[in-house]
């Protein structure tokens, strides 16, 4: 038995872990707060911990303390506010004649407490050399500020902490500096905004973590953590000291349940815990939110109090060097009667200051004045104003007020910064009332990382960011002369969210509504409402459609009306997909809105669309020819050539193209059937596999046979390109391979390359079943988050020869696989499609037609293939594979 040559120290703490956690989980699911379960987590670790140590004196040193050396619990076991599952960081202090003794020490406490079961962090070092360390490394100063002595030499402690207090007060300013940087560089990697849709409860913003920087500044500046002293202290007004108690403990109670729930330490509420934890804590829905939701806005509104206190804590708290503030004061010109407006900064007189505070008219014009300007707002008046408007009782705008926010609205600068503060302190809600819904509002898909709300101001943000853009985007943004309408669709375009119709409807009449009530024009009213009912407009024309088809590109023209109203709507749907998360607006999908952009501006200047697609054409068939070789040699390439369209003509590079045509003109010429070659796509990070066909009259099936193929191996279709000439079916696929997340290696090219030769040359085969399980460790939402619709439309109006199926839903193994199959079933023709995968959401479109050409367009027949579809979306387990 493997226990058996385990210590009795280890058996017994052990069982003492055991028993003690499952006493903190009844503990914890009583209702107890999160502080009281911690403490009883802190009070079982400090028991483990002393039986170690006591059985280590006792087997070094007869059972006596030895002296020199003290037993410190430093960071969260120092501040006793450890979770279930918590790490212990523990500490010697040791004089240097009592290394040796020291060392005995540690080997037993490090090796007994890990064979017990505790994730332990352990150092030794002298009082001088663990203060050094603090003053160069902001992460061993912070750990260090939570000491708490232990075991061992008091004495030995108490002048290793007093060494630490003194020295930090001593170097506050340099100290205080250095945290905030790190707290910084911290949230860049966790998430800049506590607004995430999946939290790190202790690093996001308005987390743990910013509570805790509260306590290591306070330590720097006066020696102090505990929030109580620091209230004392004058340093930390009451109400944000009683808002910080409720948020440390609704924060601490969330961790310790996620560490219950996971059996490990866990910090990351996920989607689906979100669901669960509000349905375990008893949230109710109401009216259009939903249980999780009701539980998620209160977590962002704890979230938001706690970022807004520890900043203005830190501002506070930071030294600004002296000559720069009095180079600030000197440089300083006034505005107005009581408006000052230095190098860097702008700033009420003090003596103004209260008044000011109280007036939202006021307010506003100063912050207008700050944006227009491109100054931050003095952290002295910003505390005044803050403090007044959180007094202030909600009332609806004067025209003063409308009219300064308006002013705030018609140019970029800081403007997003601002918005932010304006809805954390709920003016916003007073301006827009109907914005008051958005806070906290979830969204639920991956595609989306932040809230509603937040989205929308990050929207803004990335179009002022186009002020200092060199690209084509930015010119066209520095173009507007008046950004309002602009800017002010961003803020709002996201405000119908959350209701049964679609949310751009919604949004259109709420848009209305919000320029009547800040009393726009009827032109201005008129383009608001537009831009936010088609905010999607250019996403579905340009990542869904084939924008070489003069039909579409037209279609798009008449449905914007202008160039005015094309350049704001290209301009609105760019910084929307910005601020949806990282890695959203790639390469491809700029290059898709460019070329909507040009050939939408084209049509509008010239009328024509069909000449200059003509001479592009002939011209890049033109390049590809030059690399062909003479008319005999190359009579297949040539043919294969003049069918080539103008898309597929500029996806690739005269050369490239005219290497491929060589390629698949000699394994025609030979009777091969199927070709399939594949080459790294560095843009996209991804695998792109090019197949090509040489059909006969069956011309139903073949997509859903490349699916299978890749399906089989286990490898998901992230985006695909479908293209059908004469007799030759040329997809390109961008794949992700779950066994080679870089570049695989040729034999498994080769692999994934014969698999799809192999159905594809062989129709007589059967399809293979759907893949049951597709990716190791990623967690099934779609039975808790998927909350929104999903839709399959069928569109006759916009193309005369194709009908066009539509396709939104949630992402699922084997999905694309099972509805080309269905449209296989169906005995439907595909022409084109564009597949769109993101994180958990794809957006596909199909070009289909009957087996006889003609388009799907009995109403019958039509309700047959969206009920097909839509049945395999959502399969029922129980049934079989499908075939």
């Amino acid at each position: 038995m493997a226990g058996s040559s385990l210590s009795d120290v280890v058996l017994r703490g052990r069982a003492i872990l055991r028993e003690g956690r499952e006493r903190c989980r009844r503990q914890h699911d009583a209702g107890s707060r999160g502080t009281q379960v911690s403490t009883l987590v802190s009070d079982l670790y400090d028991d483990l911990v002393l039986e170690v140590w006591n059985q280590a004196c006792a087997d070094h040193f007869g059972g006596e303390t030895p002296a020199g050396v003290a037993l410190v619990a430093h960071g969260g076991f120092g501040r006793r506010d450890l979770a279930p599952y918590s790490d212990a960081d523990l500490m010697l202090i040791v004089r240097g004649r009592s290394t040796a003794v020291a060392e005995k020490l540690a080997q037993s406490l490090t090796r007994d407490l890990v064979d017990i079961g505790l994730d332990v962090g352990f150092s030794l070092r002298t009082p001088r050399e663990a203060c050094s360390l603090s003053w160069s490394d902001p992460v061993i100063f912070t750990s260090l500020t939570e000491s708490r002595f232990l075991a061992g030499s008091l004495k030995v402690f108490k002048r290793f902490f007093q060494s630490l207090r003194h020295g930090a007060v001593r170097r506050g300013g340099r100290l205080v500096r250095d945290l905030i940087e790190a707290r910084r560089e911290e949230r860049n990697k966790w998430g800049d905004t506590n607004y995430l849709l999946t939290p790190n409860l202790k690093k996001s913003r308005g987390g743990l973590r910013d509570i805790q920087m509260i306590r290591w500044i306070g330590f720097a500046r006066y020696g102090e953590v505990d929030l109580e002293r620091l209230l004392k202290l004058g340093t930390l007004t009451d109400e944000d000291y009683r808002m910080l108690r409720r948020a440390y403990d609704f924060l601490i109670r969330l961790r310790n349940e996620l560490h219950f729930r996971e059996g490990r330490a866990q910090d990351v509420l996920d989607r689906t815990t979100q669901v669960v934890i509000a349905n375990a804590w008893g949230y109710k829905g109401r009216e259009g939110v939903l249980p999780v939701e009701a539980f998620m806005q209160q977590y962002f509104d704890v979230t938001r109090d706690v970022r807004y206190a520890a900043r203005f804590f830190a501002d506070d708290n930071r030294s600004r060097p002296l000559i720069g503030q009095i180079i600030e004061r000197i440089r300083a010109k006034r505005i107005g009667a009581d408006v000052l407006m230095g190098p860097t900064h702008i700033w009420v007189e003090a003596s103004q200051l209260r008044e000011f505070a109280l007036s939202l008219p006021r307010i506003l014009r100063f912050m207008s004045l700050a944006n227009h300007n491109n100054r931050r707002i003095g952290h002295h008046t910003w505390q005044t104003i803050r403090k007044a408007m959180q007094e202030r009782q909600p009332a609806a705008p004067d025209a003063e007020s409308i009219g300064a926010f308006l002013s705030l609205l018609s140019r970029g600068g800081r403007l997003a910064p601002l918005l932010q503060r304006l809805h954390e302190l709920r003016i916003l809600d007073q301006l827009i009332p109907e914005f008051k819904r958005t806070r906290g509002l979830l969204q639920f898909n991956a595609y989306h990382k932040y809230t509603v709300d937040a989205h929308c101001i990050r929207a803004v943000e990335a179009a002022t960011d186009f002020a200092d853009d060199p690209t084509a985007m930015g010119r066209r943004y520095r173009r507007l002369k008046d950004k309002t309408l602009l800017h002010l669709a961003l803020l709002i375009h996201d405000i119908g969210k959350g209701y049964e119709e679609d949310h751009s409807v919604v949004g259109a009449r709420i848009a209305r509504k919000t320029g009547e009530r800040l009393d726009l024009d009827a032109s201005s009213i008129e383009i608001l409402e537009w831009l936010v009912l088609k905010h999607l407009a250019v996403n579905t024309v340009a990542f869904r459609h084939d924008l070489n088809d003069p039909e579409i590109v037209i279609s798009f023209a008449k449905e914007v009306g202008s160039i005015r109203r094309l350049e704001l709507l290209i301009i609105h749907a760019v910084a929307d997909l910005a601020a949806v998360g990282p890695g959203v607006l790639t390469d491809w999908k700029m290059k898709l809105i460019e070329d909507l952009y040009l050939r939408t501006r084209r049509y509008f200047e010239t009328g024509d669309l069909d000449a200059d697609q003509e001479e592009m054409t002939d011209e890049i068939r033109h390049q590809v020819r030059e690399y062909l070789g003479d008319e005999r040699s190359a009579a297949t390439s040539l043919a294969l050539l003049k069918q080539i369209p103008l898309s597929m003509l500029r996806r690739e590079k005269p050369e490239d193209l005219a290497t491929q045509l060589i390629h698949v003109a000699a394994a025609l010429d030979a009777g091969e059937r199927t070709l399939c070659f594949a080459q790294y796509d560095p843009i996209a990070s991804a695998m792109r596999y090019v197949v090509i066909f040489h059909q006969d009259d069956t011309r139903v099936g073949i997509f859903a046979r490349v699916a299978g193929a890749f399906m089989s191996c286990g490898i998901g279709i992230l985006r695909a390109e479908i293209v059908t000439l004469e007799n030759i079916v040329w997809d390109e696929f961008w794949v992700d391979d779950p066994e080679y997340p870089d570049q695989p290696p040729p034999k498994r090219i080769q692999t994934v390359s014969s698999r799809v030769k192999q159905l594809l040359d062989s129709p007589e085969k059967p399809l293979p079943p759907r893949k049951r399980k597709w990716s190791v460790g990623k967690k099934d939402d779609s039975k808790t988050v998927n909350v929104l619709p999903t839709k399959v439309d069928l569109d006759n109006e916009t193309l005369d020869r194709f009908t066009i199926l539509s396709l939104f839903a949630y992402d699922q193994s084997g999905l694309l696989y099972r509805v080309a199959s269905a449209l296989s079933g169906l005995n439907l023709v595909l022409h084109f499609a564009k597949i769109d995968t993101h994180l958990d959401q794809v957006a596909d479109v199909f070009y289909l037609t009957e087996a006889d050409g003609h388009q799907v367009d009995n109403k019958e027949r039509q309700a047959e293939v969206r009920a097909a579809v839509l049945a395999v979306i959502s399969p029922d387990e129980n049934d079989s594979p499908e075939h």
